[in-house]
């Protein structure tokens, strides 16, 4: 009777164990493939410089999606015409170029071919610029002709009496330097700096509107002396943004690093830009405030400052102080992460403009779509501006990541592989052991 019940009880006992085993491999199975699946996807996955096969399966989905944008009844020349004739209007020259790089996408297929052949005839420039020389032959004459006197280069006369008035043009305000000072009515930016004649929306802190001079020399970190009168302000309790002073402070500090002072004051003076015209979205901004207290904490700051201040010094040497007292407040582990945003910010400005940049932030909530954001830029340049304008967050899905594989990400799929094998052994086993249920008759 005694090895009766214990030949019943091994089965169960097996199976007990079986069960226990398949329901924690298949537990382990769904938690490694959704982790694959996040690695491998992810927009981390993009790096600094995106393989072409993501840039070219993200320029697809651009050009399929600059096809979607006209309604439906609508002449594709004529909305494309009026889509440039109002970025004019507005001085967004980026999203105006975007839209002529995209004419052979939004235009009939006649049309496009056309353009096509006058590209190729070009001779000289790039092929984005063959391509928007191109597109121009196929405005209205007036739309034309208000392109081409916005992408003229400036005019420069070396007359005696124009240069002494250069001269005598190099005060500044507190919010800008001389190079940033508003352009003469006859002067244009050139056709590679097109995107800051609109002066970016931006709003000083005191309330003036911000209008760079030329896109060549963009910027809105200002100097020394004026990182120390709104560092006073600071400390005297005046409303002011702590994170934009902060980030100035960052990028004079970064100014002795020649190598990358150019490309971190251009990625700064975007951040600031957007901040001051309230273009960053409040997931974004919250994200980029914890980057910039890591990097350089509020509090410490704060106090460096404010032990700096309190000594009665020329300006000179008050300069030298306040910003000591900034670098003395850098914790070098938290900036070497805010550089790597800068990093990319500077990389989406560099591809489009300034202006087309904040644009593009504008849709941002996290890292990630910073990092989606400089793919569709690195993809598309100035199409990427003018198409955020037109379906605006959805831009990002465009981003075509794709896989990139890596040992890490090859070893999960090892793993992976191991465990769904041995899951197919657990179910067989069990089966194979299960007995037919014998029904007797009463």
């Amino acid at each position: 009777m005694t090895r009766l019940r214990r030949r019943r009880e091994s089965p169960r006992q097996g199976t007990w164990r079986q069960a226990l085993l398949f329901n924690s491999l298949l537990i382990l199975l769904a938690v490694l493939g959704a982790r694959i699946m996040t690695n491998a996807y992810t927009a981390e996955s993009v790096g600094d410089v995106p393989d072409i096969q993501a840039r070219t399966e993200t320029r697809r989905a651009i050009d399929e999606a600059f096809q979607t944008i006209i309604p439906k009844g609508n002449v594709a020349r004529a909305f494309w015409a009026d889509q440039i004739s109002r970025e004019l209007a507005s001085r967004d020259f980026s999203a105006a170029r975007g839209y002529l790089l995209a004419a052979p996408v939004m235009l009939e297929r006649d049309d496009s071919r056309a353009i096509m052949a006058a590209a190729d005839a070009e001779e000289s420039g790039s092929q984005d610029e063959r391509l928007a020389k191109a597109a121009l032959l196929f405005l209205p004459n007036e739309t034309r002709a208000e392109y081409q006197r916005a992408i003229e280069p400036p005019r420069v006369s070396m007359t005696p009496d124009d240069q002494g008035q250069e001269s005598g043009e190099t005060g500044s305000d507190d919010e800008t330097t001389a190079e940033d000072a508003a352009p003469a009515e006859d002067e244009q930016p050139a056709e590679g700096d097109l995107a800051e004649e609109d002066a970016l929306d931006a709003i000083s802190e005191d309330g003036e509107p911000y209008t760079p001079r030329r896109a060549a020399a963009f910027s809105m970190v200002g100097d020394r002396a004026d990182l120390v009168r709104r560092a006073q302000r600071w400390i005297n309790g005046d409303p002011v943004d702590s994170m934009q002073i902060r980030l100035s402070a960052i990028s004079l500090i970064g100014a002795n690093d020649t190598g990358q002072a150019a490309s971190q004051a251009r990625a700064i003076s975007v951040l600031k830009a957007a901040g001051r015209a309230r273009r960053l979205t409040p997931d974004y901004r919250t994200y980029l405030t914890e980057r910039i207290d890591l990097a350089m904490p509020e509090e410490r700051a704060f106090g460096a400052v404010r032990d700096a201040l309190s000594q009665v010094a020329p300006m000179a040497q008050l300069e030298d102080q306040v910003l000591q007292a900034f670098e003395n407040s850098i914790d070098p582990q938290g900036l070497v992460r805010l550089e790597s945003d800068l990093a990319a910010i500077h990389r989406i400005a560099e591809l489009t403009s300034p202006s087309g940049a904040v644009t593009l932030l504008e849709t941002a909530e996290s890292p990630e779509d910073i990092r989606k954001l400089q793919l569709i830029a690195e993809a598309g340049g100035d199409r990427a501006v003018a198409l955020t304008k037109q379906i605006g967050p959805r831009v990002l899905k465009l981003a075509q990541i794709g896989v990139k594989w890596s040992l890490n990400l090859a070893l999960q799929m090892m793993a992976l592989t191991a465990i769904a094998m041995a899951l197919a052994w657990t179910a067989l086993s069990a089966v194979s052991k299960a007995r037919p249920v014998r029904h007797f008759r009463s």
